[in-house]
């Protein structure tokens, strides 16, 4: 086992915002993913990236009640999704991070000490 410490990350999905979080959750519960990225580098591009498409990964399975063809409910879907990205990432805390979600690839990466 390395020294370094696993990291976890929890990405709810925010339905209560949603408007069906009362016919989908039955409890105070919100919906929640835990994402690992202890074994990501987030001063390299490569780990921030990964990182990221793990919690959009998380995001749109905590959202999945939402996702449909019909329209409105897709709309809420987009913005659960969303919601839950930008919580999921302020919550690492991690500026490189932080500046790929806001600004995509073109984003430069923060050096570290």
């Amino acid at each position: 086992m390395s020294k370094r410490l696993v990291q976890l990350l929890t990405v709810s999905a925010a339905l209560a915002v949603t408007g069906i979080a009362g016919a989908t959750v039955r409890t105070n519960e919100v919906p929640s993913i835990v994402v690992k990225y202890g074994d990501l580098a987030l001063n390299t591009l490569a780990g921030v990236v990964s990182l990221h498409s793990r919690i959009r990964a998380a995001a749109e399975t905590v959202c999945s009640p939402l996702n449909s063809r019909v329209l409105g409910l897709r709309e809420q879907y987009d913005l659960c999704v969303g919601d839950a990205m930008s919580q999921g990432v302020a919550a690492v805390g991690n500026p490189n991070l932080s500046n790929y979600h806001r600004f995509g690839r073109k984003a430069s990466l923060v050096a570290s000490n």
